[in-house]
């Protein structure tokens, strides 16, 4: 049966097909997205991860996403390897542009009557690596502490930082048994590996993006 046929087969009610690793990993991609954009709270988006990861059946995950449009969501391309050997351009133009506006705010700060200004708040890439970063500490390694990388990355300027968050936060949830799904001693490393390997990515992206710690 053609993929268009199971999608309707499942949407026209009850479908007992199958599901597949790859068809729960769409779905949650999809939960992501509907969380991002304020379609669901945080307990909705948690509680249907944990339901799309338990789920058997094309059936069941449709009733999961009846609500959401745009079914089905394609799985979030992940962007080609960015050299290390010398900075982006949009790092260099930032950085020049941070020193222009550090000259003019010194050279007004110095005229008659003129007063130091409030600094700007950082930009909400940096507010995703900022929270990325607690994320690292094991007293605070949580998925809502991914969620909120998520949606401030979703926000800034750099796109990849937000794919590489998403992948990251769907790896996390699948190396933490999400409620109580079985998985064997063997999936359990191969998950651990993968969020190491993801979040060395996103630690990667924020160094590029000058938010490295």
């Amino acid at each position: 049966m053609r993929t268009d046929d199971r999608n309707t087969a499942a949407v026209a009610g009850g479908s007992r097909l199958r599901a597949s690793d790859s068809d729960r990993d769409r779905v949650v991609d999809m939960l992501k997205a509907a969380f991002v954009q304020g379609r669901l709270t945080k307990d909705e988006f948690e509680a249907r991860v944990g339901q799309t990861l338990a789920s058997r059946t094309w059936g069941d995950l449709t009733a999961l996403t009846a609500d959401i449009p745009a079914w089905p969501l394609p799985r979030p391309v992940r962007k080609p390897a960015r050299p290390p050997s010398s900075p982006p351009a949009h790092a260099v133009v930032k950085a020049v542009a941070c020193a222009i506006i550090a000259v003019a705010t010194i050279a007004v700060a110095g005229m008659p009557g003129m007063m130091w200004t409030t600094p700007p708040p950082p930009s909400m890439t940096a507010q995703a690596c900022e929270v990325f970063n607690t994320w690292q500490n094991p007293s605070y390694r949580g998925i809502s502490n991914l969620t909120t990388a998520v949606h401030d990355a979703s926000n800034g300027s750099d796109p990849g930082l937000a794919d590489d968050l998403l992948i990251l936060q769907q790896a996390y949830l699948r190396s933490e048994d999400y409620q109580g799904v079985p998985q064997s001693p063997a999936a359990s490393r191969a998950y651990a590996t993968q969020v190491r390997a993801d979040a060395n990515r996103v630690s990667r992206d924020c160094s590029i993006d000058g938010y490295g710690y």
